[in-house]
């Protein structure tokens, strides 16, 4: 920080030093010219048609030059630096943000899955493909990190009952009670109040293992209730900013090497930049007007080029000399898999979105009737041994409703009672051990996938974003400094 800190105090203090020179330099060339320059327009086609034609003034500056004048193509090495580490700034936030399309008036001309435009406007590279990356992602976990089913057998039936009976017993008591009431209620209103009571708990009394059941039989048919592909896509699409921030912190370290390598790439291209300039504003002056904006172009590309090549590549250790190279992002594969696996549980992959994906996902259907299953096969047991003259006094039809009754209630109470197992579940599930583990044992060609599709696809926009930026602060820089200025 204080390197950059420093050149900027001496970009400033040259360009002042040299602000006494260029105005005489200007008086000197308004005499030249009969004040040509008065009126914007001809000002600046004259200054820029000299830089291309030539001039006098041009062929004989060394002779009139000075130290302030020398000064102009010393800081050109340090305004590169600038130009290389703005671009760069620019090119990361222009992969974040903003979230949504802007401007939003222009929002129907936004190619699909593309951060431009047809007609303008610009919207975050990730929040445009926060779904596309996400499935990547997901594919890459599914694939490579985490086997669902081997997650959801690590669930202890027994325990993940006892999580959910505090909750969910009362709640069955009730719906049994309620539906015997309905189907049947001149034989449940002429029992007495303790029978009634005793009839429901001899029913309860199996329900701890209906809850076993339940947890069972999904551990069995987890792939047939459980889209994860399309929970995580769906949250990242209603959460860009989680996507954003995800990729923000597994990558912050590569993203300050990516903004600091642009400064000092810059200067070292600026030092080129400064010597083939300097060679051609003496030697053919009339070529030396658009070599600036090219060399800002070509800086502002390759310092966005490099960085991201700095960061993958190698992506195996490379015995150069006496070093070994690697991408920065591939070094810290240890580091990476802690915070990824971290942020995976906490925004994507907890028992909270799992569960709420199976209740109100794509496959809700096929969830309900999981638990429906599970629910009748219960209603039969419980019947069965505690109230054997229910059924001959409901009649089969009354009895095939009242057990759809309480599997659909039980369903419809689930989302509100399942929330108290959730800690028990996270626990139980290890998905942050598990990823990590999975992660940090990943060969280095695969381990790259994790933050490089965040660029791979539209790298190529941010390198040439990079160097139009460039090209225009060549263009101004040529014109404030070297063509008398505007």
């Amino acid at each position: 920080m204080w390197v950059r800190t420093v050149v900027l105090s001496l970009v400033l203090g040259a360009v002042h030093a040299s602000a006494h020179g260029l105005h005489r330099r200007l008086l000197r060339q308004d005499d030249h010219h009969h004040h040509a320059s008065d009126e914007f327009g001809g000002g600046f086609e004259q200054r820029w048609g000299r830089s291309l034609l030539g001039s006098s003034d041009d062929t004989d500056k060394l002779s009139k030059g000075s130290d302030t004048h020398i000064a102009l193509y010393v800081i050109i090495p340090f305004i590169s630096a600038v130009v290389g580490y703005v671009t760069n700034v620019v090119a990361l936030q222009m992969t974040f943000y903003p979230l949504e399309f802007t401007p939003s008036q222009l929002k129907f001309a936004q190619l699909e899955g593309q951060p431009f435009g047809l007609l303008g406007g610009w919207q975050g590279i990730i929040p445009a493909k926060a779904g596309k990356m996400a499935a990547i992602l997901c594919d890459l976990m599914t694939t490579k990190l985490l086997d669902v089913k081997e997650m959801f057998g690590k669930i202890v039936p027994v325990e993940f009952a006892e999580a959910l009976a505090p909750e969910m017993n009362p709640s069955m008591s009730r719906i049994i009670a309620n539906v015997m009431a309905e189907e049947a209620p001149t034989f449940w209103n002429s029992m007495p109040t303790k029978v009634q009571a005793g009839l429901v708990k001899e029913a309860m009394a199996g329900a701890e293992d209906f809850l076993a059941d339940v947890i069972e039989d999904l551990q069995n048919h987890v792939y047939e209730v459980l889209d994860l592909k399309a929970m995580v896509v769906r949250l990242a699409l209603a959460n860009k900013q989680d996507v954003v921030r995800m990729f923000q912190e597994v990558g912050e370290s590569e993203f300050r090497i990516i903004e600091h390598s642009g400064f000092y790439f810059g200067f070292a291209f600026g030092i080129v930049q400064m010597i083939t300039f300097y060679c051609v504003d003496t030697l053919a002056p009339s070529f030396s007007g658009p070599l600036l904006p090219v060399f800002g172009f070509m800086v502002g590309y390759a310092t966005n080029w490099f960085a991201l090549k700095l960061i993958f590549r190698p992506i195996h250790p490379t015995r150069v000399c006496c070093c070994t190279l690697q991408g920065a992002f591939l070094k810290r594969q240890d580091q990476v898999s802690e915070k990824f696996s971290e942020l995976n549980v906490e925004l994507f992959c907890n028992a909270k979105n799992l569960w709420e994906e199976m209740m109100f996902g794509r496959l809700r259907e096929e969830f309900g009737e999981l638990v429906k299953r599970n629910t009748r096969r219960f209603t039969d047991v419980t019947i069965g041994k505690g109230a054997g003259a229910v059924k001959m006094v409901f009649g089969a039809d009354a009895y095939a409703r009242m057990r759809e009754k309480i599997a659909q209630n039980l369903v419809n109470e689930l989302p509100r009672c399942v929330p108290v197992s959730y800690e028990y579940q996270d626990g139980a599930l290890e998905v942050e051990a598990t990823v990590c583990k999975a992660m940090k044992g990943l060969p280095p060609d695969e381990f790259e996938g994790v933050l490089h599709p965040v660029f791979e696809e539209d790298e190529i926009k941010l390198i040439v974003v990079g160097g139009c930026l460039g090209a225009l602060v060549g263009f101004a820089q040529y014109i404030l400094l070297f063509s008398g200025g505007i």
